[in-house]
């Protein structure tokens, strides 16, 4: 019995350790460019990637020049040739920088170069994070000469690449010790797909905030008080969930997350991404949009 016993606990735990396993980051990817900020961006990925023993592969694009074609203007060869140099001398340098970071922290790593007109590279960056579980991009910098590419780039990895992408925030975090998660919740399919994504991240946090803003008083529909059946799901996963319930009826549900997650020290944020593609409709939705604008610790976003 006692021999029959321990081969039970050895099954158990073979199960138990393939669950986990499955429900582990194995394939990530990171946009690179040479911008400050994405030394942080990588150093975060780098983090997780450690953390999960994933490979992370970095995305770096090479475009091709395409002033003339904006303003109709055709310039000579040279000054369009010259301009495809410096592309490519800062591609190579933000390939070289990445590896030099994976390589110091032993990570296994790949690289891609995207080869394309400008137009085409949120699409083909949308392409490659569908081969992977999670993406690292940056949040678009309002300062940056290049606010609109960034903002088409987060665009449509988001809401077309039907993974879940992982924002840091163009201001950059030294920091990555994983404390504390905020989870907004509604109950809604896209903040359930996001927390799914998320439960990896969640597992290794000290503590987890199911965060319900002007909760709804229907009890029945949720089988209880809103977001304690998504605490006791975490729990199942070695999670270690609360639910904190405020209610703000006359404060916008951004100004609300946005305060608690500094208020208590947060270093992640997940969330649904609401509305539709910036392309088709030209809105992210409210809450979302002001997410990305105002967030100063990563997000986590799933459509």
């Amino acid at each position: 019995m006692e021999i029959m016993a321990g081969r039970n606990r050895a099954v158990i735990q073979v199960m138990k350790t393939q669950k986990e396993a499955m429900m582990a980051y194995k394939d990530v990817l990171v946009h690179l460019d040479y911008s400050e900020a994405c030394i942080a961006r990588v150093a975060a990925a780098i983090a997780l990637a450690k953390r999960e023993g994933a490979r992370l592969t970095g995305v770096a694009m090479a475009l091709e020049t395409t002033v003339s074609t904006y303003i109709g203007i055709d310039f000579p060869t040279s000054l369009t040739e010259a301009q495809q140099e410096i592309i490519e001398k800062s591609t190579k340098n933000a390939v070289a920088r990445f590896e030099a970071a994976v390589k110091a922290e032993g990570v296994d790593y790949a690289v891609r170069v995207i080869r394309c007109p400008a137009g085409k590279a949120a699409s083909q960056l949308a392409f490659f994070a569908r081969h992977a579980d999670l993406i690292f991009i940056g949040q678009p910098d309002p300062d940056s000469t290049g606010h609109a590419f960034q903002e088409s780039l987060l665009d449509m990895v988001l809401h077309s690449s039907g993974r879940p992408v992982y924002v840091v925030p163009y201001i950059g975090r030294l920091e990555h010790r994983a404390s504390r998660a905020v989870i907004a919740w509604d109950g809604r399919k896209k903040a359930v797909r996001a927390v799914n994504d998320a439960i990896p991240m969640l597992k290794v946090r000290d503590k987890v905030d199911v965060l319900v803003v002007n909760p709804k008083k229907r009890d029945d529909d949720f089988g209880g008080q809103q977001g304690e059946n998504l605490a006791d799901h975490l729990k199942r996963h070695g999670v270690n969930a609360e639910v904190v319930r405020i209610t703000h009826p006359e404060i916008g549900v951004d100004t609300v997350i946005l305060n608690y997650v500094s208020d208590v020290g947060a270093d992640l944020l997940v969330m649904g991404a609401f509305g539709h593609s910036r392309l088709r409709e030209k809105t992210f939705g409210g809450v979302t949009v002001s997410i990305l604008q105002q967030m100063t610790v990563p997000v986590l976003m799933s459509e």
